[in-house]
């Protein structure tokens, strides 16, 4: 008992930063696995915007449903329409056009189980739905994602109900999928380098996500500026620009890793390390910008049709 209390506190002490290593966690994205399909997404109608714009029209029909559990099409659609909207990399088209680009979803399993015994109640669901992207005739992405979800529990009361199962295994494997066309949010572990005394306080803003305070105190600092000030600075600059998707924070975070790496960064592995994922987080966050921007024209032309923001459910 004694070392699993021990085992347990090491493990908060190490990930709150409260040890010897100051560390915090901070959003970050992931590139879309399925990134060479990206390009059959893209539209181009030189009526909307002069660049290409992604976007899919989302098929209210859901397959595979007869005799299943009818709210399954209401959890699909929604979980699609929440996770696309997280960087609106890829816009939902309201109204759909002869040539875009269709989702369409098949529930090509589903099983529940309660088991119901004086022991232990069980149950179990599994899901797997088919994702098909077409455009027209052609279907140039059809995968299928599986998930599923297991409880028990000896007081029958406290399990959750087969609704509440279902909703949990459609997130998952609309996650899955999301993560195949978009990029996601992820999180990551950043590792800060030894404070000076005078801002050592800097640390407790980070902590609670106070990232603008945490810049101005170091900011402030009139001392000396070495590698690791610059790499602790890098490292709040990107916290903030996650955090708030400003462009501005994310450009300032690249210029304070370059000077981190200018003054020895580039023979330290943690500081390297931190300027790699970095990098691919600058990449994609701009990448989602720019293709969000391009995306506000399609629903901008939509909405001058009095095309609706949402698919109306059948």
């Amino acid at each position: 008992m004694f070392i699993k209390v021990l085992i347990s506190t090491l493990f908060l002490l190490y990930f709150s930063g409260c040890g010897s290593i100051k560390q915090i966690t901070i959003p970050s994205y992931t590139a879309p696995k399925e990134v060479a399909k990206l390009s059959k997404i893209e539209t181009k109608d030189e009526f909307i915007s002069d660049g290409a714009y992604l976007a899919l029209w989302i098929n209210p029909k859901v397959l595979g449903l007869e005799k299943k559990n009818q709210k399954l099409k209401s959890y699909l659609i929604d979980n699609v329409k929440v996770k696309l909207t997280e960087t609106n990399f890829i816009a939902i088209d309201p109204m759909g056009a002869e040539n875009g680009v269709v989702l369409s979803m098949n529930v090509s399993n589903y099983k529940y189980t309660l088991l119901k015994k004086s022991s232990m109640n069980k149950a179990t669901l599994a899901l797997e739905v088919t994702f098909i992207l077409s455009r027209g005739m052609e279907e140039f992405l059809v995968k299928k994602y599986n998930a599923k979800k297991f409880r028990q529990s000896r007081d029958l009361s406290r399990l959750p109900s087969e609704n509440e199962l279902a909703a949990d295994a459609a997130a998952k494997v609309v996650r899955y999928f999301i993560m195949d066309i978009s990029p996601t949010t992820t999180y990551q572990l950043r590792q800060f380098k030894p404070f000076e005394k005078e801002i050592e306080r800097v640390f407790k803003y980070a902590q609670k996500r106070e990232y603008k305070g945490a810049i101005k105190l170091m900011n402030a600092y009139s001392k000396k500026r070495d590698m690791n000030y610059y790499y602790n600075l890098a490292i709040l600059y990107e916290a903030e620009a996650s955090v708030s998707k400003n462009l501005k924070m994310l450009r300032l975070a690249k210029l304070n890793y370059n000077k981190a790496i200018e003054l020895g960064g580039s023979s330290d592995t943690t500081i390297v390390n931190a300027q790699i994922r970095f990098d691919k987080f600058y990449d994609l966050l701009n990448q989602t910008k720019r293709q969000a921007k391009a995306n506000r024209a399609l629903i901008e032309d939509r909405n001058s049709m009095g095309g609706s923001s949402d698919n109306e459910y059948e």
